[in-house]
């Protein structure tokens, strides 16, 4: 008599058992100086791409809040659609 074992399954893969891998606290530590190195590393040579300090410098200059999603109060967005609904308006090659 040939007696078969089904309590056994193997995962897709064919390996008995997962591998034991990284230390779970290692895997921690690591993530949280990936987290420190993307805020501070990366965070300070975003400032070195071109036009950035320009753009800090406006911001402070018209003391805009950057986080607004649409300015009624300065004379920016207010040229900016205009210039928008005339261009679409206006359109070259078309009937005005």
């Amino acid at each position: 008599m040939i007696v078969k074992d089904t309590c056994t399954l193997t995962p897709a893969g064919g390996a008995s058992a997962p591998l034991a891998g990284v230390n779970p606290w290692l895997k921690l530590i690591i993530g949280i100086a990936l987290i420190l190195f993307f805020m501070f590393g990366i965070g300070t040579l975003a400032q070195r791409i071109p036009g950035a300090r320009h753009m800090a410098h406006v911001i402070d200059e018209r003391n805009l809040r950057v986080t607004a999603i649409y300015y009624t109060d300065f004379e920016e967005p207010a040229e900016g659609s205009e210039r928008i609904r005339d261009s679409l308006d206006y359109t070259p090659g078309g009937k005005p």
